[in-house]
């Protein structure tokens, strides 16, 4: 804002003599600005709702101070911002794939389309659902923030009154200790919806059970490290990876409530998941991960389109 008025002030009084010295000094802030909303996890969707608000702010100061120059260009970023706002927060978000936890499918480096209207309409500041349209069905593959993510969030809207049903006192430990690592708005993660509300979800080892029905495993490949299997869920056929250097001795039942869905990553063996940190609840999830436009995986390797797939 200092540098705002400064703009004005050379502006309206000294017909724009220090215009150009404000502009270059403002490019490295906005680097930075960028730097510290990736740095610091800043939900990107207030950000984008804060400057199209400060934008409009401008435009409408502009008039009143009769700025042509501020009313020309704080006009053009509002419409720009406007436009970019509402399909961020209302019909697709991008997002890029940070870990190996759901491999085959999806690699690091992937960029995915999320289609956010799949489920509803949410706001755009928060993911409150303002119209609901559809809910994630089994073997959907959603973005979402899980509860142990956000430091506002308790052990019960991961492991809600009734769910596990057994008593576990290693999974509430764990929950506590990965929730230390919270932040204000939380972390959004990928993974595939394995149970849905109503559902009876048994774990024995590396197979689920839902409904006491083993979910349909074929072998396609296998090596010395891993296996790679499709998996049939909803009529819906994708790759999952098992390790073959473990053996993983393994025990849950739930009972998945209304609102709340059980994940994990395709990357069976090397993914954080429900198994570990509970469910996802409804609210929390933003939406369907339908497309990978881009695969760009360093800063140091070119981008590429040969990824580019629906994603199953």
């Amino acid at each position: 804002m200092i540098l705002i008025s400064f703009w004005i002030y050379s502006e309206k009084k000294l017909n724009g003599k220090f215009n150009k010295s404000i502009n270059y000094f403002s490019f490295p802030l906005a680097i930075l600005g960028l730097y510290c909303v990736f740095r610091l996890n800043l939900d990107f969707g207030y950000i984008l709702v804060g400057l199209t608000l400060i934008s409009l702010f401008l435009w409408v100061l502009g008039r009143i101070l009769y700025l042509e120059k501020l009313i020309k260009e704080s006009r053009s970023f509002f419409l720009i911002l406007t436009v970019i706002t509402v399909f961020r927060s209302f019909v697709f978000e991008p997002f890029q794939i940070p870990s190996e936890s759901m491999i085959p499918g999806l690699e690091v480096g992937d960029f995915v389309l999320v289609n956010k209207f799949e489920y509803g309409l949410k706001n755009p500041i928060g993911n409150k659902t303002l119209i609901l349209n559809n809910t994630p069905e089994r073997g959907d593959v959603i973005v979402f923030t899980p509860p142990h993510t956000s430091c506002s969030s308790k052990i019960e809207d991961a492991y809600p009154e009734g769910s596990l049903n057994l008593t576990l006192p290693d999974q509430f430990i764990r929950w506590n200790s990965l929730n230390k690592n919270c932040s204000t708005f939380g972390l959004k993660y990928v993974k595939r919806v394995i149970a849905v509300p109503g559902d009876t979800l048994e774990l024995k080892g590396k197979e689920f059970f839902i409904n006491g029905k083993k979910i349909e495993k074929k072998l396609i490949e296998s090596n010395l490290n891993q296996s790679i299997y499709t998996e049939t869920q909803n009529l819906k056929e994708y790759f999952v990876g098992n390790s073959n250097l473990r053996e993983l001795k393994f025990y849950q039942s739930w009972v998945i409530p209304e609102g709340y869905f059980f994940v994990v990553g395709d990357n069976r063996d090397n993914s954080l998941d429900s198994r570990s940190w509970g469910l996802v609840p409804e609210k929390n999830v933003t939406g369907k991960a339908q497309l990978i436009w881009l695969h760009w995986p360093s800063y140091g390797s070119i981008p590429s389109l040969s990824r580019n797939k629906i994603i199953k």
